[in-house]
């Protein structure tokens, strides 16, 4: 049972660092802030789950965390990015759901003004 444990703490060490590292890249700046707040808190979730699971292979005894549960904040940050998404992907649905059903013919008036492509002549595609 004990190695459970430490496999499961190194399991929530590893991924809280990857998560942390991820979250300092380059890249990171593009994603939205409640991508970053989910992030975030899945970390602090994930080390406190980290430190429960070692105090229980130090001790023995499970600790009682009735007044402050900090692992729950693992399940919470996921479902903050879960639940922003969802609300992401079902806002754009509706909206453009509710944009075609309104104006059938907005889009023949944009398709009017768009500019047509023009043909290329032999001359313009040789070179010569």
């Amino acid at each position: 049972m004990k190695l459970f444990f430490v496999f499961i703490t190194l399991m929530d060490l590893c991924a809280a660092g990857i998560i942390f590292a991820g979250a300092l890249s380059e890249r990171m700046r593009l994603y939205p802030t409640w991508h970053k707040v989910g992030l975030i808190v899945a970390v602090i979730g994930l080390t406190a789950q980290a430190m429960r699971n070692i105090q229980f292979l130090y001790t023995g005894v499970s600790p009682s965390d009735a007044d402050m549960p900090l692992w729950a904040l693992k399940d919470a940050g996921i479902s903050i990015i879960a639940f922003c998404y969802f609300y992401l992907a079902a806002h754009t649905y509706l909206k453009d759901r509710v944009q075609q059903l309104l104006k059938p013919s907005e889009k023949k008036r944009i398709a009017k003004k768009q500019p047509q492509k023009k043909k290329r002549t032999k001359k313009q595609t040789t070179g010569k």
